[in-house]
């Protein structure tokens, strides 16, 4: 996106907060404006985006609401809309309308699973491309029904039900070149030149749901999740050579995404003997449906992933959270490997300066993902960041479980104001 459009997409957000901030809105809202900024080093590019939430709440009736939140966003990513607005939620909520039962319905996000970072156990909504350290991914909402029934005081059975998948929304350039890079030199050294790869999907169309049961005892909380559905990310189905007119070669591939079942136990509690602390942990037990890709077998046999972590925060107001994780994200069935990782910050004394640390070690490779900054409260409402993100290699090995890493090191800020 050239920098004309970029500007006229910045004042377009800033007609509309002046529009939200007046009193014309029936709604209660509250606003962030979030401007974020980095550069890549191997790609020697500087991108930036501008994105305005609004949180809205209305008492429809007694006892109904219309609650969520509205993104816009300009951005100059190379890949992707550089324009964004819409809802990423918008349901109705009703609270106790039939008794011990809260419902939500229409575009929303559920999140299941104790962990802070990367649990197995949260698989209905997607999340935007790329992987985070720092905070809890983002996720995209998606139409569907959350039904939560207290049996008891301590006892809660919750049920989602979502009527079509929702996918990783990777943009089609991104995948073209992310396999023609792949694929290319392969075939070029078989004789072939490609000048072009074809995408197409086949996107299941099948209901999406899942159970959890949860209980609170007395120093912890304990559930058993069943989820059945799909992967969301595309996996490849086909691949086939098209001879073209002008004697070039054109690459079709067909995406595909299997489905899958999920047996899980989540617990978060007080760590024993460490007062303060607290423990969390996801354990998922994944079914995959077999999956294969010019003969090899992508997907096979059940597998497991968990994440248990601890965090707790000292006397010198130092915070610290750390864990094992078997299976990141991006890794599925004999992929998944052991890492382990530290989320740590520090509040300043007389200051409003909070230098921070987060570090993911692969046991496997030894490699490992590092990012160092700090951040900065401004004023009550406004807050900075600044960050630089660096991947460590062993000399030793071949390749890095954490090479996905390697297109996100580089500088990154932000600045957030909440009104």
């Amino acid at each position: 996106m050239n920098f004309r459009q970029y500007l006229a997409d910045t004042l377009l957000i800033i007609l509309i907060i002046c529009l939200t901030h007046s009193q014309i809105m029936a709604f209660d809202i509250s606003q962030e404006l979030l401007y974020e900024c980095s550069y890549i080093l191997n790609q020697d590019k500087f991108s930036n985006s501008l994105t305005f939430n609004i949180d809205y709440f209305h008492e429809v009736t007694n006892d109904i609401f219309l609650e969520g939140d509205l993104v816009i966003r300009a951005s100059n990513a190379q890949y992707g809309n550089s324009f964004v607005i819409g809802p990423n939620e918008i349901y109705l909520s009703a609270y106790n309308i039939i008794d011990n039962l809260d419902l939500k319905a229409g575009k929303i996000i559920s999140r299941w699973g104790a962990a802070d970072l990367f649990s197995p156990l949260d698989n209905f909504n997607p999340a935007p491309p790329g992987i985070t350290f720092i905070k809890n991914q983002d996720k995209l909402g998606l139409l569907g029904i959350n039904a939560s029934y207290y049996i008891s005081d301590l006892t809660l059975l919750q049920a989602v039900l979502v009527p079509q998948l929702g996918v990783t929304p990777y943009p089609d350039q991104y995948l073209k070149d992310t396999y023609l890079a792949t694929y290319g030199p392969i075939y070029q050294a078989q004789g072939y030149t490609i000048h072009n790869v074809d995408l197409s999907y086949n996107v299941p169309e099948n209901l999406i749901w899942g159970l959890r049961l949860n209980h609170s005892f007395s120093s912890f909380d304990a559930g058993i999740i069943y989820y059945k559905g799909y992967y969301r990310d595309p996996f490849l189905a086909d691949l086939k050579l098209i001879a073209e007119p002008n004697n070039g070669t054109s690459i079709k591939i067909n995406l595909g995404y299997p489905a899958k079942q999920v047996v899980g136990l989540e617990f978060q509690g007080e760590f024993p003997g460490i007062e303060g602390a607290t423990l969390r942990g996801d354990l998922a037990y994944i079914i995959p449906e077999q999956w294969s890709f010019q003969g090899k077998n992508t997907l096979d046999s059940p597998y497991l992933k968990a994440i248990i972590s601890a965090d707790y925060t000292t006397d010198s107001n130092l915070y610290l959270n750390g864990g094992f994780i078997y299976g990141m994200t991006f890794e599925r069935g004999d992929d998944c490997s052991p890492y382990l990782y530290l989320n740590a910050n520090k509040e300043l004394e007389k200051s409003d300066l909070e230098p921070f640390y987060v570090g993911i070690l692969s046991l496997d490779d030894m490699s490992m993902g590092n990012i160092v900054g700090i951040d900065y409260q401004i004023s009550e409402s406004v807050s900075t960041s600044l960050s630089y993100l660096f991947l460590m290699v062993n000399s030793k090995s071949s390749g890095s479980n954490l090479g996905i890493l390697e297109n996100s090191e580089g500088f990154y800020f932000s600045i957030k104001w909440l009104f």
